[in-house]
């Protein structure tokens, strides 16, 4: 059902346009997705019992962030880096804010359990949860197409069933840009850009997006394991193996080096004062672009680069 048949149900006559910029049709999708999620977000706090709470807000917040990046496609394809770069940020930003509990990639999972904060079965718990958020991610991004509000998206929700991979380079090269793109950015993210925390987390999040741009035509540059499994897994002439090696191993080999570089190297850019400790988070990259809540208490990422910001399935 489109948003013109549901307009006519609830006002019973016919909107006055058939569809809607790319703008403002982006913008339709970052609502829809925030939305659905958040609602049931804040009802799992509110209902469920203390045990499951901590995975399903895994879930919903790991599957708004994989979400995004259906809008970003949409911003990026008609205006370009820099007008996804301007809808990333502020976006990441605030969800990582609004989306305050869970965590919101494999990769803030991954580091707890690198610094011995969660056992291994609650790390393969909650990383499966993500991975299911992803999948779920990639249903709900095509359900908000099939809504119609742009012209492309018909042909993304006939496409649906046809995916492609992002992986453009050889494996071993691929597995080396996920790596170093996730080194650098978990260690940036370990640093004081700034002693006020919005434009600290803004100025991570600006970095994670430009790395996804340079890197998207290469490997879809996910720098989120769980958006980039829900998104291409199995598509294309991608192997198994290789999928696993570039969007698993490159990013968690790449937080445990950049752990090792940031307890070694740091920019003396600002000093930071206890009450000025900056939240930190790496919404997936580009497609919601790199997702990474830090606190003080749980060592690291959580919003969500990569965002990511990416990807998503790029489109």
């Amino acid at each position: 059902m489109t948003w013109r048949e549901l307009w006519v149900m609830a006002v019973g006559f016919d909107p006055p346009v058939t569809h809607f910029s790319s703008v403002t049709s982006a913008i339709l999708v970052y609502l829809l997705a925030l939305l659905c999620c958040y609602v049931f977000y804040q009802l799992s706090r509110i209902l469920l019992a203390r045990f499951l709470q901590e995975y399903v807000l895994d879930f919903f917040k790991t599957m708004a962030f994989c979400t995004y990046c259906f809008g970003h496609g949409v911003i990026r394809n008609a205006h370009g880096h820099l007008a996804y770069i301007l809808c990333v940020v502020p976006l990441n930003t605030a969800s990582v804010f609004i989306f305050n509990l869970g965590d919101g990639t494999p990769l803030m999972v991954w580091l707890k359990y690198l610094q011995k904060q969660i056992p291994a079965w609650k790390f393969l718990a909650k990383v499966t949860a993500q991975i299911m958020a992803g999948l779920c991610s990639w249903e709900l991004g095509h359900l908000i197409f099939r809504l119609d509000f742009h012209p492309s998206f018909v042909e993304k929700v006939e496409s649906q069933a046809n995916c492609s991979t992002d992986l453009n380079v050889a494996t071993v090269t691929g597995f080396a840009l996920e790596t170093v793109a996730v080194t650098y950015d978990f260690w940036l993210d370990q640093q004081t850009l700034s002693r006020y925390m919005p434009l600290d987390l803004a100025l991570k999040i600006l970095n994670c997006a430009i790395i996804v741009c340079l890197g998207l035509h290469l490997t879809g540059m996910y720098l989120h394991p769980a958006m980039a499994t829900g998104h291409t897994f199995g598509c294309g002439p991608t192997p198994i193996l290789s999928h696993i090696l570039v969007y698993w191993g490159g990013p968690f080999i790449g937080i445990y080096i950049g752990l090792k570089l940031g307890q070694m190297f740091h920019l003396p850019i600002s000093t930071t004062t206890k009450s000025q400790q900056p939240i930190k988070t790496t919404q997936n990259g580009d497609h919601g672009d790199s997702i990474v809540k830090k606190t003080e208490q749980n060592g690291h990422h959580s919003g969500e680069v990569r965002n990511r910001s990416r990807k998503k399935k790029h489109y």
